[in-house]
């Protein structure tokens, strides 16, 4: 990845309402491309390690993104879009000072034939129709086009993942079920390869596998999840999961 330019064009002074309050910020900006275009469907992760953060956002028609409550701290921003190349860097966030950042993605200078002629966020939206349609196989399929044609969006692995674990709730057939929770578990362990931080991704991992009856293997995911960062929610999720385990 080429290193992250950010440029700040303002800092935003609050009011602070609360003592809640004085410990989040928001974070706002554009994304385009080097001819100075807009980029839709671009999708920004800020990642915060101390604290086992996540905020995921996607661009609107006109490049623009928001993130809000983020907590107080330096956040690691990574940006990515169909076609162009990932960047990666860091911003601080406050509750007195909020960033505003205009980030610019170079076009791959080897764009993977075939790619989707809409934007990313159209492909995804319909795949969700799908998926809350209850018609599995499609919304799998959808998701399997968009990441063959979009390696670099690591989400995606997640949204095929819960696909997986959805479905096998629906098998009646136990071979059928015991492979759909597989894959599940490739999928999530595809993200977490991509982004070890990804809490979310490591939590429904330890789920499918006390699905699948490995117990071990589900207590090693939320095990990890507690060291990350033992006062976080996601920490308290992975405790109580790991209570089940133990009854």
């Amino acid at each position: 990845m080429r290193p992250l330019q950010f440029i700040v064009f303002a800092a935003v002074t609050l009011a602070l309402a609360s003592a809640a309050s004085a410990q989040t910020g928001r974070m706002t900006g554009t994304i385009k491309d080097a001819d100075g275009k807009a980029i839709k469907g671009a999708t920004v992760r800020a990642i915060n390690d101390a604290v086992a953060a996540r905020v995921t956002s996607t661009t609107d028609d006109k490049g623009r993104f928001a993130m809000i409550g983020l907590r107080t701290g330096t956040w690691r921003i990574v940006a990515e879009a169909p076609n162009f190349i990932s960047l990666q860097g860091q911003a601080a966030v406050s509750a007195g000072v909020s960033p505003v950042l205009a980030l610019v993605l170079q076009r791959d200078p080897g764009p993977i034939p075939g790619a989707l002629s809409k934007t990313i966020g159209e492909d995804v939206t319909a795949a969700e129709t799908l998926r809350k349609a209850g018609r599995y196989d499609e919304a799998i399929a959808a998701y399997q086009a968009i990441q063959s044609k979009n390696a670099r969006l690591t989400t995606v692995n997640l949204m095929l993942a819960t696909l997986y674990r959805e479905k096998a709730e629906q098998e009646k057939d136990m071979p059928a079920r015991q492979a759909l929770l597989g894959r599940a578990i490739t999928a999530y362990n595809d993200v977490l390869k991509s982004d070890e931080t990804n809490t979310r991704a490591r939590i429904e991992l330890g789920v499918t596998q006390m699905a699948v009856g490995n117990a071990d293997a589900a207590a090693k995911a939320f095990q990890d999840v507690i060291a990350a960062n033992p006062k976080s929610p996601a920490a308290a999720e992975a405790a109580a999961h790991l209570q089940e385990i133990r009854k």
